[in-house]
């Protein structure tokens, strides 16, 4: 664990980094107490650190008083609620914040500490986030490649741009990996201020449901927020579609947003649009067109489109004039994603004129719809897709930018598993594309074959070929395809390993593909 301390920061008293969440009379003679950094993690913390305690889905921070006071804590805040368990609370008051002393430190107690975690360390780090234009991305589907296409624009346009995303954080010609869509909340205000240091004045994020309920965006002052769509996913989480929905509305009620871009030709976006509550200015983007009783607004809208294997041409309608789109991205849906970057560019930027070169040269997310072509040869894309519902939506778009040629597949389904997957992947492959080639995915400790035989299952074709190495699966098929052909390579995208048994290995469709074709785009 990497120990941080805030040394680019300068120290901060308490009174500061707590104003507001405990009074000036609780506080007494600790408020010019100061603290050099604010950490979640005890492993984390060095001398003057302010440790933030709380229950986590993991691990409960309040375990750590010890080891955080033994590394030199000066100061601690932790949840208020059940304390009783960890210190103790005899002589403290019913009301939402106490002080006490632990160990010789003060120990600050607050209710529901982790809404506020956030806020405390955005005062720390400086309140980062008002000194940028953060554009926020909520949604089931699209998140990454919007949060991706609108920071490429940006810095097409000369503006250093912050991106937190799935595929990871900085900017977006250098991102470093991360594990978690939305960092925790600490996380999230000192990479904010580390990059405004370098003059990164523009951010784009996804914000996921779950950072959103757990108070890991508080703090952070948007500009504009973008809904793309929502469908089911994460209900182990959330229980149900509404309280899924409810927690990403929260985005939208942000006090500082100045303007919201909602897909009209989702539902959800249609609720969004008609919600009162919502008080900022509201951009509708939609491919069926306008629809003033959903919105009387502005709208963001296209028509003429048109897929080829170069990508999608179509015209924008937007309240900042009218563009010529010509991107090389692929599928309907990229079209959508396009619209509601748009829409942000537009409500930051203004007038099309300023933004739609940037928007053009924008490419596709690393693994997602990613599009290899040379002279003479079929055209490759390689996609993340490894669910039955994403197969086939990525074998729908090809199918559209395919007029002449064919449709090939390249997939297989991982080992120790979802096995009920399997034939349904099957059965999507044989009805969406023309060849289907099955090769291995991770299989890890599973029977390679038995994994083959369920997919199989679901196929008429009983004799459809397996290849079990990827590299040689895609090598097939680029010899065996014609020049206007379209092979989709699917289930890994970015990674670049996979899990035979158990060992992790290093495999890259992206590495493969590239070396094969020998020209890329």
């Amino acid at each position: 664990m990497t120990k941080y301390l805030g040394s680019n920061f300068k120290p901060k008293t308490l009174s500061r980094v707590l104003k507001g969440l405990i009074s000036k009379e609780q506080m007494g003679n600790l408020a010019e107490y100061e603290v050099a950094g604010v950490c979640l993690d005890s492993r984390a913390v060095t001398d003057d650190v302010l440790f933030i305690a709380y229950p986590g889905h993991v691990a409960d921070g309040r375990n750590y008083f010890k080891q955080a006071v033994e590394a030199g804590a000066k100061a601690i805040v932790a949840e208020k609620e059940g304390l009783e368990e960890f210190v103790d609370l005899e002589h403290t008051s019913d009301s939402d914040v106490c002080l006490l002393n632990y160990q010789g430190i003060p120990l600050v107690a607050i209710k529901d500490l982790i809404q506020f975690s956030g806020i405390i360390a955005a005062r720390f780090y400086g309140n980062p986030t008002r000194k940028m234009t953060v554009t926020g991305i909520t949604g089931t589907n699209g998140k990454t490649s919007c949060c991706y296409l609108l920071a490429q624009a940006l810095e097409f346009l000369h503006y250093p741009t912050l991106m937190l995303s799935t595929i990871g954080n900085g900017n977006p010609s250098a991102l470093q990996v991360t594990q978690n869509t939305t960092p925790d909340a600490v996380t999230l205000q000192r990479i904010c201020a580390e990059y405004l240091q370098q003059k990164n004045h523009y951010m784009t994020m996804e914000v996921s449901s779950h950072g959103l309920l757990q108070g890991r965006v508080n703090g952070v002052e948007f500009s504009v927020a973008l809904f793309t769509n929502l469908s089911v996913d994460h209900l182990d989480y959330h229980g149900d579609m509404e309280s899924y929905f409810q927690a990403k509305r929260q985005l939208f009620l942000k006090k500082d947003l100045k303007a919201v871009v909602i897909n009209a030709d989702d539902e959800y976006g249609c609720r969004l649009l008609q919600d009162s509550e919502i008080k900022c200015e509201k951009i509708a983007y939609s491919q069926r067109g306008e629809d003033k009783e959903i919105h009387k607004g502005h709208w963001i809208t296209s028509e003429n489109t048109y897929l080829s294997l170069q990508g999608i041409k179509a015209d924008l309608h937007t309240p900042w004039g009218s563009a010529k789109l010509h991107s090389s991205l692929l599928g309907q849906f990229n079209l959508s994603n396009i619209m509601a970057v748009a829409g942000a560019l537009g409500a930051m930027l203004g007038d099309s004129h300023k933004w739609i070169v940037a928007l053009n040269s924008a490419n596709s997310v690393p693994g997602r719809m990613q599009k290899f072509s040379g002279t003479g040869k079929p055209t490759i894309v390689v996609d993340y897709a490894h669910t039955p519902d994403a197969l086939e939506k990525a074998l729908e778009a090809l199918r559209a930018h395919c007029s002449e040629g064919e449709v090939w597949a390249v997939f297989g389904c991982g080992g120790d598993r979802d096995n009920s997957k399997r034939p349904i992947m099957g059965k999507v492959a044989e009805s969406h594309a023309d060849k289907v080639i099955i090769t291995d995915d991770n299989p890890r400790t599973e029977e390679r074959e038995s994994i083959v035989e369920m997919i199989r299952k679901g196929m008429a074709n009983q004799e459809t070929p397996y290849i079990s190495s990827r590299l040689e699966a895609i090598k097939y098929a680029l010899e065996n395809a014609g020049p206007k052909d379209m092979i989709l390579v699917a289930g890994k995208g970015h990674e670049d390993y996979q899990v035979i048994g158990t060992e992790k290995i290093h495999y890259s469709d992206l590495e493969s593909v590239a070396e094969l074709m020998e020209v890329t785009e």
